[in-house]
């Protein structure tokens, strides 16, 4: 096979083709129809910034809230744009109403920067992190809905729960953990960063009083894309990091524009998010949803196909698999880890020996490996076959014995 392997739709992405290219969940990948969109939008504001912002800015604004609003099934004046689900958990970790002794429920398959943002706050306000262990392998949902529900306390105010874990990459059963933690009283942020794009995202019936996701990895939009769902009752006490204009205004809805302005910033990426949502639908027959579909199949496929080939249990089954697959791939016999982040000697090798960019990092910690897959319209099986094959040339040469 030829190294880069790509199907047909690698047109329309300006990725690096002597790359295979397997991790588009990490920081996703735009394409250049988008990144027109982008450039044009762009144009527009520059060749006059003051119509942009003062004439132009809302309803463009109202336009693409109103079109990702739709494909994620919420109100749109529930929804505001914020740079990337980081900032989303930390808006709502940092507005919320703890009081001391309380306690944020988490699990270890949270990602590191929202681990960082719950210690932060509960440090401040002398709060409790509880955290549910949830470890591989996973034989079916109702593992993890009794491992979250099993750890509720008297004390728990907030959890906080992935929608799909960056590392190892698996599909929580969000709506029926939210209906259990509900019956607590206990209400329900989840990071969907991951998400739209990945699966069907359907708010209204999972029913969180907060929920944050990216567009720009899955959904493909220009990077610092973003959004931020807030249930009506809770949005008088939900505020931006950033105090900005408009903020005395009381004749409109005050949670809609503390987010709308947050000083001068190119909010193109969010203007784009209809565009990126109208292309994707039209690299499948099916629209997103069979896009979807085939992204998942191609995921699950190559996730199985590597455990059938190392022997290796499989992790999690198909019905918590996105478009991504996360599988443990053996220890590492001489920890060589970068710090910079997580990824393993191996995750180089594959890179600078074999040209393959696909994750190998640590989880829960070394020497424990993952190897995490991701799938996307312009990947094909071939490749995940010409991984597989570098994989075995690497453990069958002598000068990588120490790293596998």
């Amino acid at each position: 096979m030829k190294r880069n392997g790509y199907s047909k739709y690698i047109k329309y992405w300006g990725l690096d083709k002597d790359i295979v290219f397997l991790n588009h969940g990490s920081f996703g990948a735009c394409p250049k129809p988008v990144l027109k969109k982008q450039f044009s939008l762009r144009r527009k504001l520059e060749s006059e910034p003051v119509r942009f912002f003062l004439r132009e800015y809302e309803e463009l604004y109202y336009q693409s809230k109103k079109a990702l609003a739709d494909l994620i099934n919420c109100d749109y004046d529930d929804l505001v744009f914020v740079n990337n689900a980081t900032t989303g958990v930390n808006t709502i970790l940092k507005s919320y109403n703890f009081k001391e002794g309380d306690e944020i429920l988490i699990t270890n398959q949270i990602y590191p920067s929202c681990r960082n943002a719950v210690n932060f706050v509960a440090k401040k306000n002398s709060l409790f992190v509880n955290e549910v262990k949830i470890n591989l392998p996973i034989n079916d949902k109702s593992q993890v809905i009794s491992l979250i529900s099993s750890a509720i306390t008297p004390r728990t105010k907030l959890a906080l729960i992935d929608h799909i874990s960056s590392i190892p990459g698996i599909v929580f059963p969000v709506k029926e953990i939210t209906d259990i933690l509900h019956s607590y009283n206990i209400d329900v942020l989840i990071d969907g960063a991951h998400t739209v794009g990945m699966v069907d995202l359907d708010i209204k019936s999972i029913n969180p009083e907060f929920y944050t996701g990216n567009c720009h990895k899955w959904l493909c939009t220009p990077k610092g894309s973003a959004f931020l769902y807030v249930k009506k009752e809770y949005q008088d006490s939900i505020h931006p990091l950033v105090t900005s204009r408009y903020t005395n205004n009381d004749t409109v809805n005050k949670f809609q524009l503390e987010f709308s302005w947050q000083g001068t910033l190119d909010i193109t990426s969010f203007l784009c998010i209809p565009k990126a949502i109208k292309f994707l639908s039209s690299l499948h027959k099916d629209g997103l949803k069979g896009l979807l579909g085939r992204n998942h199949k191609l995921a699950y496929t190559a996730g199985k196909m590597i455990c059938d080939e190392f022997n290796i249990e499989l992790p999690y089954p198909e019905d918590m698999t996105g478009t991504m697959y996360g599988i443990p791939f053996f220890e590492d016999k001489q920890i060589n880890y970068y710090i910079t982040n997580n990824r393993s000697k191996l995750q180089d090798i594959l890179y600078y020996d074999f040209n393959i960019e696909v994750i190998v990092t640590y989880w829960e910690k070394p020497p424990n490996r993952i190897l995490r897959i991701a799938s996307q319209a312009y990947n094909t099986i071939e490749q995940y076959k010409y991984l597989i094959n570098s994989l075995k040339k690497i453990l069958k040469d002598k000068k990588y014995e120490n790293i596998i």
